[in-house]
């Protein structure tokens, strides 16, 4: 079939559920059985119900010691601990302002995306199921010009290519999301035309599978209700499946060329021919046309095709992270701790029933011997302490029957499972918080070091999946931030040690027609880096700069306040900034501290005009010595003389210079910041009259709307 045809709908969704039903035949079925298993294993759901009921029905206890949950625990703390960083470095046609602009964009899309609510969602699924998802797409709910959201996908919904080897999606063919919707959702997304028309399929029974929809019954009497019709025509549905297949085809493109490297970047989905060209002719590039791999997204739920067509996105919108992976296997740690899990458990409940068997093992009675009480009060007292037995006189003494010895060394299993769960997983007791009251500090801190870096391979491929998303966010941001935009963003100053919101834009014109910040061009490197999180980094800095003041470095006082834990800190850093002179000068200040310096400078002018003088007088009185010396000794005198006088003016007339060098700077500064605070005032004025006129403007539009209704 060519690709330019239009598909028929009924045999691409089809075709699309045909797909679906072979990636998820293949290998994800066992996975998703693995996945449920570890579930439960976390949650304490560890004992197969037919061994669970059979000991109960034998007396005998199904012990759950629980240490999966305490090691997954303690490897998310780990992570917790490791917040993102994402930076930019400029590349080829990239520049550092750009950079930062990006870097302060991708902070607040983290920041407004929850990103670290979510990514520790996508860690706790890796660890436990061995595969979590991000999904990174576009949104038009609350800005019609899009915004970036960034969610997490349940492991067991992504269905990704059965023939990839590799944990890089940009390598995949396909990809399929598997979602329930209800018919609401379906009909404000794909239109109401598809709600009827999975009606229709449910009432004609025509559906490709049953298992496609999810149904609950129409009454309040619920599932116990009698009725002669017959069951799926009482049925009503529920929640229907819908498929979304993200897929690579070979075609037909622009693309954007740089034909001094060579480097080429497809034309963003939806750019018209105007456009395009007109980017092109802005920046210098050549369009070709070419063939090469799309992204194709095909959604369906069932045989009713929802929506087919290229995607508006150059990658696919999952991102996975995998704890462990090799060669198209991916795995956690909680899969290898099944196995050590089960044999403390089953060890446990062993040692727990001998000891109970030892404590009420039985008794040997001749039949009617007893006097207080029968055999079978026997058999449930026998085991009380301060049991008094009578037997009747001429019988045989009961006696108490002889428990089976513990097994050597059964107790050592239960310790070795525990011991293996924690090798394995390599999380030690130091890492828990567990270790001897007797160990020291630094034996405990070389502990926790030493297990970190085992689960380093972990933080590393989550590291790799950081950096993905990063990319994907670049991806976005250039291909849909094209307008001007504004960014605010909350960091600490270096220079004054607070925290300040500042306003960052991105593809603002000038007065000239150049475009400042412009993030639809330029290419950058991903770099990824971990930073403490909260507290703990705010505590660090604060040591790090009181050791800094104790080796001489003068850090300012208002500064070392900043950063500490004070509730007022921020008023007496202001406080103690303003008293010792770090403070911006008011104009009456600068004013004052001017007159101060020019009558400095008036002063060395003086002591500069004396000097002159006293070099006339010397110079004059050195010719004289000169012309009556009689010896060598006197001429060389007064020479000596002369000459330090003409170095004492020269070293007067460099401080002099430096003086009025110095005055002039900061009177320029002083200038320079008066300029900029009136023009970020004009800027803001000007900013609200548009504002107000806008809002003019739109309130008179729907006034005549208004009318005209």
């Amino acid at each position: 079939m060519s690709r330019n045809k239009k598909r028929d709908p009924k045999v691409v969704a089809r075709d699309n559920q045909t797909r679906f039903e072979e990636a998820n035949n293949t290998k994800h079925k066992d996975f998703i059985k693995r996945a449920v298993r570890n579930n439960n294993f976390y949650a304490g759901e560890q004992w197969d119900e037919e061994d669970k009921a059979r000991l109960d029905r034998e007396g005998r206890p199904a012990l759950t010691l629980n240490m999966i949950l305490s090691t997954v625990n303690a490897i998310i703390g780990e992570q917790l601990e490791r917040k993102v960083e994402v930076v930019y470095r400029p590349r080829d046609y990239g520049d550092e302002e750009t950079a930062f602009a990006l870097n302060a964009i991708t902070r607040s899309i983290l920041s407004l995306t929850h990103f670290d609510d979510t990514e520790e969602d996508v860690f706790a699924d890796g660890l436990i199921t061995g595969r979590g998802y991000y999904d990174v797409r576009m949104s038009f709910e609350k800005n019609l010009q899009g915004e970036v959201t960034i969610t997490s996908e349940d492991p067991i919904d992504v269905v990704p290519d059965g023939e990839a080897k590799s944990a890089d999606p940009s390598t995949w063919n396909e990809v399929f999301i598997s979602r329930w919707l209800t018919l609401d959702e379906i009909g404000a997304t794909y239109g109401w035309e598809k709600v009827e028309g999975l009606e229709r399929l449910v009432d004609t029974s025509s559906y490709n599978t049953d298992d496609n929809f999810e149904y609950f019954e129409g009454t309040f009497g619920g599932t116990s209700r009698t009725t002669t019709m017959d069951e799926k025509d009482s049925r009503q549905l529920r929640r229907v499946r819908v498929i979304e297949r993200q897929h690579f085809e070979v075609d037909e493109q622009f693309h954007f060329v740089d034909m001094k490297t060579g480097n080429m970047r497809p034309v963003p989905f939806g750019t018209d021919k105007e456009e395009m060209e007109a980017f092109a002719e802005q920046y210098g590039l050549e369009l070709i046309k070419r063939k090469g791999r799309r992204v194709r997204m095909t959604v369906t739920a069932d045989d009713i095709l929802l929506h087919d067509d290229w995607s508006i996105y150059r990658s696919f919108t999952i991102v996975p992270f995998f704890p462990y992976f090799r060669r198209g296997n991916p795995f956690g740690p909680v899969d290898n701790l099944i196995d050590p899990q089960n044999l403390l458990n089953k060890t446990s409940s062993q040692e727990l029933h001998i000891v109970n068997t030892t404590a009420n093992s039985g008794w040997v009675v001749q039949e009617d011997s007893l006097v207080d009480m029968d055999a079978e009060d026997l058999e449930e007292r026998g085991a009380e302490t301060g049991l008094v037995l009578q037997y009747k006189r001429g019988y045989e003494k009961p006696d108490k029957i002889q428990p089976n010895q513990i097994p050597t060394g059964i107790d050592r299993i239960s310790q070795k499972a525990a011991a293996t769960i924690r090798e394995i997983s390599s999380v030690n007791a130091s890492m828990l918080g567990t270790a001897r009251a007797d160990q020291s500090g630094r034996a405990q801190e070389a502990a926790v070091s030493r297990g970190q870096i085992q689960v380093s391979v972990i933080v590393s491929n989550l590291k790799r999946a950081r950096r993905m998303v990063g990319r994907k966010i670049l991806e976005l941001v250039q291909d849909f931030y094209s307008e001007t935009r504004y960014f605010k963003v909350t960091g600490s100053s270096i220079l004054h040690g607070e925290e300040r919101t500042e306003e960052v834009g991105i593809n603002m014109p000038d007065e000239d027609g150049n475009i400042i910040n412009d993030v639809t061009v330029g290419d950058y490197d991903v770099e990824v880096s971990f930073r403490p999180s909260g507290g703990t980094m705010a505590d660090q800095e604060f040591e790090e700069a009181l050791r800094l003041r104790e080796i001489g470095v003068a850090i300012p006082d208002h500064v070392i306040v900043q950063h500490s834990n004070l509730t007022k800190r921020s008023e007496i850093a202001e406080f103690l900034k303003e008293s010792q002179g770090f403070g911006e000068p008011s104009e009456e200040q600068a004013a004052l501290e001017q007159m101060q310096v020019q009558h400095q400078i008036n002063m060395l002018r003086k002591e500069l005009e004396k000097v002159d003088a006293d070099i006339d007088v010397a110079l004059a009185t050195a010719k004289e010595k000169m012309a009556k010396a009689d010896s060598l000794s006197g001429f060389n005198q007064a020479q000596m003389e002369l000459r330090r006088l003409e170095q004492e003016r020269v070293a007067k007339e460099q401080e002099l210079s430096l003086r009025i060098a110095l005055s002039a700077r900061g009177h320029q500064n002083q200038n320079a910041m008066n300029d900029k605070r009136i023009s970020s005032q004009i800027a803001m004025k000007s900013m609200d009259m548009a504002y107000n006129a806008s809002n003019k403007d739109n309130s008179n539009t729907n006034k005549n709307n208004n009318r005209g209704d």
